[in-house]
């Protein structure tokens, strides 16, 4: 299986992140940091480019200037990308 691109990556959790129930977002590839940003219903959310678990995407999740928490959203999975 080919490593993806960061591209694919970016609009993998585009996809799942409306999915998982929250409005159209805008992911952004912060490339100099390794991460992925988006701003969902007030949130923060980051997300690493190297995701440990393939089940799952696992980031941080963050208003302003405020506490930081661990969140977890579930990954579609490829093949079911592909019917699509």
């Amino acid at each position: 299986m080919a490593n993806p691109t960061c591209e694919q990556l970016r609009e993998a959790l585009s996809h799942d992140l409306t999915k998982a129930g929250s409005k159209l977002c805008k992911v952004v590839d912060d490339s100099a940091r390794k991460t992925f940003t988006a701003k969902v219903d007030g949130a923060i959310l980051e997300f690493s480019h190297k995701q440990s678990d393939a089940g799952f995407w696992k980031g941080v999740k963050y208003y302003g200037s405020g506490s930081r928490s661990q969140i977890r959203i579930m990954r579609k999975q490829a093949a079911e990308a592909e019917k699509v």
